[in-house]
């Protein structure tokens, strides 16, 4: 009997439109052009469109080449990232954890495809759950996820999620809570819209 292994990665098309108009048309043209599932499509502000396809190497890659050639001037970055973790793929279409306990640590970037990479990471080094993850939704043009888990584990993260973007120039904030308050968990879990 054969064992069916789960892919526990693969491999996004992230592209952020000038118009949402065109990113909603692009968008339909790459998942019929190519092998990929939607991982996101959402307006952000102010007038602009992101869209996550993941699938395989070649896939993600002729939906990029897709946007970029449909998309045209309104094409405003568009990058492949590669093996990408589902824990991070599924974070970013919305399934998070309901989990409110233990420590937390917020990574905020500007720039979508670092911070992808960051939470990558970071699931790679630790055990930790996301709570949210938006790009560049609700908050202007900022991204940032959150992650809860054991002390330990929060702030190791945010070790690895900070030197991986400051590497790169990209990171905004990095801040690690230690047991934060019922209170906080309260209105964080109310203010995590997913607008």
């Amino acid at each position: 009997m054969e064992q069916v292994l789960k892919k526990i990665e693969s491999n996004l098309a992230v592209v952020e439109f000038k118009s949402i108009a065109r990113g909603i048309y692009v968008t339909d043209a790459m998942i019929k052009a190519a092998n990929v599932n939607l991982v996101l499509a959402t307006s952000l502000c102010p007038g602009k469109y992101l869209t996550v396809v993941e699938g395989e190497t070649s896939a993600v890659e002729n939906s990029l080449k897709i946007a970029d050639e449909t998309g045209g001037m309104q094409v405003f970055s568009s990058e492949v990232v590669n093996a990408v973790s589902f824990k991070v793929i599924d974070a970013i279409s919305g399934k998070l954890s309901e989990k409110n306990t233990g420590s937390l640590a917020i990574i905020e970037s500007m720039q979508i495809a670092s911070i992808i990479s960051s939470a990558d990471e970071v699931v790679d080094t630790v055990q930790v759950e996301f709570a949210d993850f938006r790009l560049a939704r609700g908050c202007g043009v900022n991204s940032f996820y959150i992650f809860t888990g054991e002390l330990s584990s929060v702030r190791e993260g945010a070790k690895v999620a900070s030197q991986y973007l400051m590497s790169r120039g990209a990171l905004l904030a990095s801040r690690v809570i230690s047991g934060p308050d019922v209170e906080v968990w309260r209105w964080l879990k109310s203010s995590l819209c997913r607008c």
